[in-house]
């Protein structure tokens, strides 16, 4: 099958969405019909039930979440938890490019490193919205914290690629922190822009600069000296407080009992995750619980360990208190559940796309084709595109892995290049493409109250996606061939 011909579920989804500015519900099926009308012209049109039944089973994980997102939501804007928090955040950080850079590169790095999932996005989307954002706005800053996703999920997908690509963790870490730093800044940059326009990117981009290499930083040391899978969040906690340092109102603005109490579903979010993930025999124990486990696809899903079930426990803490305060629980379910449903089933038309694509041969055709097409120095500059595309497809640096590190690893081997800075790169642009992926774009308009609009998400987190990736092939070109 010629290349082009195999990504055309994947153009046909892209038109549909950048320049048709149709659904991602619409552009997903579309980009599904296309991969299953290919798959069956080609040899093995077998792959398409194997392909379809992969793709809802993945969908199965992310709507769980999704469901989870779209309730705590909700309860937390019937219980005023979030405009308590954000008027907190206001009093810490009065300057709202300041305010908006700690929300993105410390607060959101720091829920999605020790949750993953886009639970980052869960948390930030609703606090700009009750920052007073709009909702395009809102939605496109809480992308922008997926900036660090290499350590998100306790860097759960990075530890799976370095086994996979059979390099050391610590440098893994490393040089991932290094190749992602462009992406940090960028992001910081486009927070400001966002903010206030040029005369905030002219006031703050010093500030910017101090907390992307904060972080940047952070991550580093972190994975070489405390722990990979700690990384994340100890650099995300380090950027906050330099966030923070010489602030009007500083941590004191935050650590009341009232905000505390306002803030209950979150922290018990927060706390069930860490112990659920951090305590080995509770860990044991809730990942053997009423698990469905396919090994021959490598799939599983833990009902009870998988975080959708604790963001549910934390939106029924929220539903009590607005409950207590008296507000009417009944009128939330239908907005609610329409959200989840339409974010739901965009997921299973893009995720059925890219399984339908994985059965047929259709993405290790379109790998490659790069790889046949580069030597040496050229394909150093392609590796972080395959990469992106496989996070893209899949929304998660873990699926960009499981598709093409052998690929990846086979090509090293023949071209002569270095390991380790081709796992680092692969690794850190599929987290990078989760960015602007349709999973995690339809989940932050989901929250903002964009379904069916996400055009107006995707465009930009795209673009600031393959200003990263042009950035990390250039690196890598310089750090291979020069």
């Amino acid at each position: 099958m010629p290349a082009l011909l195999a990504a055309s579920p994947i153009l046909v989804a892209c038109v549909l969405l950048l320049l048709l500015r149709q659904s991602a519900l619409r552009a997903g099926f579309a980009g599904l019909a296309v991969a299953l009308a290919l798959a069956r012209l080609g040899a093995d049109s077998g792959s398409i039930p194997l392909g379809l039944r992969d793709g809802l089973l993945h969908a199965l994980n992310v709507a769980y979440v999704l469901l989870g997102g779209v309730a705590l939501s909700a309860a937390l804007r019937a219980a005023g938890a979030l405009e308590a928090i954000a008027a907190a955040l206001a009093r810490a950080l009065p300057d709202p490019g300041r305010r908006d850079l700690v929300a993105v590169l410390g607060l959101s790095v720091f829920f999605e490193s020790v949750t993953g999932f886009g639970i980052g996005i869960i948390v930030t989307a609703p606090l700009f919205l009750a920052l007073g954002l709009p909702p395009a706005r809102a939605g496109l800053l809480a992308l922008l914290g997926q900036c660090a996703v290499p350590w998100g999920a306790l860097a759960i997908g990075t530890t799976l690629g370095a086994q996979l690509f059979g390099v050391d963790e610590p440098r893994m870490g490393v040089l991932a922190a290094a190749l992602n730093l462009p992406l940090i800044l960028a992001a910081g940059l486009l927070t400001l822009a966002l903010t206030g326009g040029p005369a905030a990117l002219r006031r703050g981009w010093g500030f910017a600069l101090l907390l992307a290499v904060t972080l940047a930083a952070g991550l580093a040391l972190a994975s070489r000296f405390i722990g990979i899978e700690v990384a994340g969040a100890v650099a995300a906690l380090a950027t906050t407080a330099v966030g923070l340092a010489g602030a009007a109102g500083g941590w004191r603005a935050l650590a009341t009992p009232a905000l505390a109490r306002m803030a209950a579903p979150l922290l018990l979010l927060l706390a069930t995750l860490l112990a659920t993930r951090l305590i080995a025999p509770l860990r044991q124990a809730l990942a053997a619980l009423l698990t469905l486990r396919l090994p021959e696809i490598g799939y599983t899903l833990a009902p009870f360990y998988h975080p959708g079930f604790w963001m549910l426990l934390a939106a029924a803490l929220g539903l009590l208190q607005a409950r207590a305060k008296g507000v009417a629980l009944r009128p939330l379910a239908a907005p609610a559940l329409r959200q989840w449903t339409i974010a739901a089933l965009a997921v299973v038309g893009f995720l059925g796309m890219s399984q339908v694509m994985f059965r047929a041969g259709m993405t290790e055709r379109l790998a490659d084709a790069a790889v046949a097409a580069a030597g040496a120095a050229l394909y150093a500059a392609v590796v972080p595109w395959i990469g992106g595309v496989g996070g893209f497809l899949t929304a998660s640096n873990t699926g960009s892995n499981a598709l093409f590190a052998q690929l990846q690893t086979a090509a090293a081997d023949r071209l002569g290049l270095p390991l380790d800075w081709v796992a680092a790169a692969h690794n850190a642009a599929g987290a990078n493409a989760t960015m602007a992926s349709p999973g995690r774009v339809v989940l932050a308009a989901a929250i903002v109250g964009l379904a069916g609009r996400e055009a107006l998400l995707l465009r930009p987190a795209l673009a600031l996606t393959v200003v990263g990736l042009a950035a990390m092939s250039a690196q890598l070109w310089l750090s291979l061939i020069l």
